[in-house]
């Protein structure tokens, strides 16, 4: 009876679970698509391949594809309730890794920002090897600073989640990776930020630009805003996962996270990143540019298909009824 009713309980909070995972799935994808596209174009069209800052927005869409592949694979064995194989700490390794990519390439865009107004009679700084280098020495950060919490097992499977994550409990797993790769960065990017705001108000007042100086603070803080959506996203739905891992703490062994909290901040942080990769193909008018033409040759391609398959039907059904007639005559 005892083994009966837990098969229940488990049989219950899986279809419980299947809505969030299908989300997870929705939105990974959206994720995936958004982000493939905008780096397909951007590598097949020459013109765009020139523009820096375009480039640092398809190093931005590399984390989110890294993000949104792994999670997908790992989303399929949360719906088909597989048991934990040997590479499922290696894939919650590989999008949390997509997660500090993501914050790091929006750093890496916020610098080349800085670069463009601050210092931007300083055209060294500009240089396409200089970001390359840098880029560089983020995939590598990105890659080699969570191989301690892969090494040491802090990617255990938990099953009520029914996949590998940084338990709630864990302080070195949860405060490492979220002072060093999350915190700091955003940090950072706010600094730079309010540096740029500063220098173009500054140079503004100066005389040195004759456009309105809250018309120019107003047009740069846009650009920034935007640079930003991504990370935004991510840390406006971390807040979920944070609720949960200090209601942990603070009142330790009596207090459980429920079943659903670690589908909620997947699901959340799955959300963000699909917002995150789909608005970064929009803002850069571009590439979305591209997009719009290709679904309009798309769309007029398959009216042409339609109207050609009905007139053929049409001459076949005329020349039946034709045949019909002879035949009876």
């Amino acid at each position: 009876m005892a083994n009966e009713s837990s098969l229940v309980a488990h049989t219950n909070t899986f279809w419980w679970t299947i809505p969030l995972e299908l989300l997870q799935l929705t939105f990974s994808g959206i994720g995936l698509i958004s982000s493939t596209v905008f780096i397909s174009i951007v590598i097949t069209q020459h013109q765009l391949r020139q523009n820096l800052a375009l480039l640092l927005a398809t190093n931005l869409s590399i984390g989110g594809l890294l993000f949104c592949a792994s999670f997908i694979v790992q989303v399929f064995y949360m719906l088909t309730n597989s048991e934990p194989d040997r590479l499922c700490s290696f894939r919650s390794y590989l999008y949390v890794t997509g997660i500090a990519y993501t914050f790091q390439a929006t750093i890496l865009q916020t610098v080349h920002r800085l670069f463009v107004t601050v210092f931007v009679h300083l055209r060294q700084l500009q240089n396409r090897w200089l970001f390359l280098f840098l880029a560089l020495a983020q995939v590598f950060i990105s890659f080699v600073a969570f191989l301690p919490l892969l090494i040491g097992g802090h990617f255990p499977y938990l099953p009520d989640g029914k996949v590998c994550y940084i338990a709630f409990n864990d302080l070195f797993g949860i405060f490492y990776p979220s002072s060093l790769f999350y915190f700091a960065p955003l940090i950072i990017q706010f600094l730079l930020s309010c540096w740029i705001l500063r220098h173009i108000s500054r140079e503004t007042q100066a005389g040195r630009a004759k456009i309105n100086i809250e018309r120019r603070v107003r047009k740069e803080r846009r650009i920034l805003i935007r640079l930003s959506l991504p990370v935004i996203f991510i840390l406006c739905v971390g807040l979920i996962y944070f609720v949960f891992v200090f209601g942990t703490l603070i009142t330790s062994s009596s207090w459980q996270s429920p079943p659903y909290a670690l589908h909620l901040s997947l699901m959340g942080i799955s959300a963000a990143i699909g917002a995150g990769m789909s608005v970064n193909a929009i803002i850069n008018k571009q590439v979305w540019k591209i997009i719009c033409s290709t679904l309009r040759c798309l769309r007029k391609n398959h009216r042409q298909n339609t109207v050609h398959v009905m007139v053929q039907h049409n001459l076949t059904v005329h020349q039946t009824s034709r045949m019909r007639v002879r035949t009876v005559f």
